[in-house]
């Protein structure tokens, strides 16, 4: 299973509300997600990892612009850490395996991402792995996601990332 969704914006996927805020590009992330588990999977059993270079700084630079001139809601530093990259997939798709995020270009990461990757699934931590790449450019941002189990060719899985 794999998946790719490009937006001008991330905040065309946000789906914020009053009590509940997640960072843009971790909507895109859910997104980009959402579309490619096009076959069921074990929730319990379902790890994620998720490389940005970008991770959440838009919001982290509101949050600090904000800052600078009077109060900031305390949900917008929930929504600003980088784990709500991957965060916000687990608790939308209920998974309940490791999750991490990587905070480096997805080229960079990779061998990083591979070796988690192998740990997670030869420990039985999990039996499926979706992995999700985002870039941000001029033009937009980008999120690409594959699901890796365990007796896929990871290395060949993770490479449609790039």
């Amino acid at each position: 299973m794999s998946g790719r969704l490009m937006v001008e914006d991330p905040a065309q996927c946000a789906d914020n509300r009053p009590s509940f805020y997640a960072d843009p590009v971790a909507w895109l992330v859910a997104r980009a997600v959402e579309q490619t588990l096009t076959e069921p999977v074990e929730r319990d059993q379902v790890a994620v990892l998720v490389m940005s270079a970008t991770t959440t700084r838009p919001t982290m630079a509101g949050i600090a612009d904000k800052a600078a001139r009077g109060r900031v809601s305390p949900l917008r530093f929930a929504g600003a850490n980088p784990g709500i990259l991957a965060g916000l997939t687990c608790i939308q798709q209920g998974f309940t395996g490791p999750s991490l995020v990587l905070a480096n270009e997805p080229a960079d990461a990779l061998d990083t991402a591979a070796a988690v990757v192998d740990s997670w699934l030869d420990s039985g931590q999990a039996r499926h792995v979706v992995c999700v790449a985002h870039r941000a450019d001029p033009n937009g941002h980008q999120a690409r996601a594959v699901v890796v189990g365990g007796h896929d060719d990871r290395a060949d899985r993770l490479a449609q990332l790039l």
